[in-house]
């Protein structure tokens, strides 16, 4: 799927290079649709349960056509601490959070990267609420 281009393996941000080798990728479909298929769910987004993914997918994609692929990282912890999106080589260096409704973050789990990488700016980029500056401010 990767050669065909329907599916591109997110490789994981570390500060230690052979760390960053052997740690498991994140994949991510590069068609929308086809996630849909696959689920076999085509429900409105405000009904599905998978919104969350729904829209990190999306912005995965805003990033890709704005960075290209192979500028974007993840961040994740043995014990499950994770940050969605690094853009290690931007100035100033970007971590970014997605979430669906800007209510389920919780600052404290994003910690441990903030302290261990503090030249990093921190966004979250959620849907709900609505900001009329969205696409400004991230992209």
């Amino acid at each position: 799927m990767e050669k065909c281009f329907h599916l591109t393996l997110l490789k994981p941000f570390s500060a230690n290079l052979r760390k960053e080798l052997v740690k498991m990728p994140k994949g991510y479909l590069m068609d929308t649709g086809l996630r849909n298929c696959l689920l076999n769910n085509f429900q409105p987004v405000n009904q599905r349960l998978d919104k969350g993914e729904l829209w990190e997918q999306a912005f995965f994609r805003l990033l890709v056509d704005k960075y290209g692929m192979d500028e974007i990282r993840f961040w994740r912890t043995a014990d499950g601490k994770g940050i969605d999106f690094i853009l290690p080589n931007q100035h100033p260096p970007l971590a970014v959070e997605i979430k669906f409704d800007k209510e389920q973050i919780k600052i404290k789990k994003y910690r441990a990267f903030l302290d261990a990488n503090p030249e990093f700016n921190f966004s979250v980029a959620a849907v709900h609420p609505w900001s009329e500056t969205f696409f400004r401010d991230f992209l």
